[in-house]
């Protein structure tokens, strides 16, 4: 006799335990830092082999509605998000990283009876049977390191109807990485993405874009990159397995000339997340000879996102989850973060939301511009943070280099 659902709660004390369980296995038996060979845990899996596999077969629709109720638990999690006042919350964890290790842990506990289509009326999913043979079989290649769990979370966006966003990975091929030095050079032609001419790489990352966008701009933002990841090649060799690109645009306009974003009207840019095809960067926003612009930098400000959404996401980063939001929480009770947001409209408690969102891209992007309170009015030179905020300098270049940057060369002359 099959399983019913009501005793599987009973036995799991609810989906939530098998979760609270690996979590605490890997608090007790630390893995990693930055390593997305995430299923060796050091135990030998039989996942893989169906000849060898001793999951207790349940009913399938019981096996996707637990395993989908399992997904909506962790992306609730608030373990390491702010939640506010107001309810609302400032997210924040590992929860690609969860929600994989959750699926090895599920796959190699239980299996579905067969079937050849489902639906689960609870999550409005339908599944096939080459659906569940598609996720399993990924979760086997990450095993192996074939795949990356930006993959699985890709899969599983589409199957759970959070695809609907233009830019989802998911309705693009990725660019190929390409070792360009620091030469622009005629992009691959990809179908759907052919506004993109432009291409050069480093340290994992592509950067594209199209004909209107200087070269300058090009070189600007390789050279950015370069020095932003020159401290953690780990970093830089997640975001190339994990196909992070650049698409840069401008330097007049909108992230709506994109081919992945007409209807959006950003002008500065938006951050990669786990499963976006991209990060976007106005060109004409950066700063670089020939190109003065005074301010923030979305090439630096979302680059630092997209870390966080891809890599850290995706690598249980919990040195960075564990301090970033009580030093937030801190910054803005010291009234450091009151000069960022003074001419903001709105209530405090919507400055509060927004800039516990930024709190992290904003910091970091002062760090490395390192250009003072005409670029950033806080946080806008590493003595400052340094001074005012010495444990978020600590946590910054636990990431990012020391070494001195000279960010806009000839900038002086404007200042």
């Amino acid at each position: 006799m099959l399983m019913s659902i009501s005793i599987k709660k009973k036995k799991l004390g609810a989906g939530m335990f098998r979760i609270k369980f690996f979590l605490l296995f890997l608090i007790i038996f630390p893995l990693f830092v930055l390593n997305n060979s995430h299923a060796n845990v050091g135990i030998e899996l039989n996942i893989c082999d169906v000849t060898s596999s001793n999951a207790q077969v349940i009913d399938a629709n019981d096996f996707y509605r637990n395993f989908f109720d399992d997904i909506e638990n962790i992306y609730s999690d608030t373990t390491y998000s702010y939640v506010h006042e107001d309810g609302e919350v400032t997210e924040y964890g590992p929860f690609a990283y969860n929600i994989f290790q959750n699926a090895v842990m599920y796959y190699e506990e239980y299996s579905p009876s067969e079937f050849s289509i489902i639906t689960i009326d609870s999550h409005d999913i339908t599944i096939t049977y080459g659906d569940h043979e598609e996720i399993k079989n990924t979760i086997c290649n990450i095993i192996k390191d074939n795949l990356t769990i930006r993959d699985l979370i890709i899969k599983l966006d589409v199957l759970s109807n959070r695809d609907d966003w233009d830019a989802h990975a998911s309705k693009f091929q990725p660019f190929p990485y390409i070792e360009t030095g620091r030469n622009v050079i005629e992009a691959p032609k990809i179908k759907d993405l052919e506004h993109y001419v432009k291409y050069i790489a480093v340290n994992g990352v592509i950067i594209v874009g199209g004909q209107k966008v200087p070269d300058d701009a090009f070189l600007y933002a390789y050279d950015s990159v370069n020095y932003m990841l020159s401290k953690r090649p780990d970093i830089a060799e997640e975001l190339k397995r994990n196909k992070v690109r650049i698409s840069l645009f401008g330097p007049d306009g909108n992230n709506g000339e994109l081919p992945e974003y007409p209807n959006s009207d950003e002008e500065g840019g938006l951050a990669m997340g786990i499963t976006d095809s991209s990060m976007t960067a106005n060109a004409g926003w950066l700063c670089y000879p020939g190109n003065y612009d005074i301010g923030g930098d979305p090439v630096i400000h979302e680059l630092v996102h997209s870390i966080q959404h891809v890599v850290f996401d995706s690598t249980n980063e919990l040195y960075f989850y564990e301090k970033i939001m009580p030093l937030a929480e801190s910054a803005w009770e010291r009234g450091l973060m009151k000069p960022y947001f003074d001419d903001w409209s709105g209530s405090k408690e919507e400055k509060k939301h927004a800039i516990f969102g930024e709190y992290w891209a904003m910091s970091v992007e002062g760090y490395i511009m390192n250009r003072g309170k005409r670029f950033k009015s806080t946080h806008y030179s590493r003595d400052w943070i340094k001074d005012n905020d010495p444990e978020l300098y600590e946590l910054i270049t636990f990431y990012f280099p020391t070494e001195e940057w000279d960010y806009c060369p000839g900038i002086e002359s404007m200042l």
